[in-house]
């Protein structure tokens, strides 16, 4: 018998979208695999610089 091994990670999304008098909002999103987070990260890239707003979201994927 083997045992599998399930591996997780986590999209982390911190953003200043209410400006620095609201402060970050921190969120996440579990992915079953590292291709998955990192389309979202890119998908959410992609999306605040389409709305010049990429100086104020930080998303990245780690390892869970």
């Amino acid at each position: 018998m083997t045992m599998e091994v399930i591996v997780s990670y986590v999209l982390i999304v911190v953003s200043w979208l209410g400006g620095a008098v609201n402060g970050a909002a921190v969120s996440t999103q579990e992915f079953t695999s590292a291709e998955r987070c990192e389309a979202a990260r890119l998908a959410l890239a992609q999306d605040a610089k389409a709305r010049g707003l990429e100086d104020a979201l930080r998303p990245i994927c780690l390892q869970k």
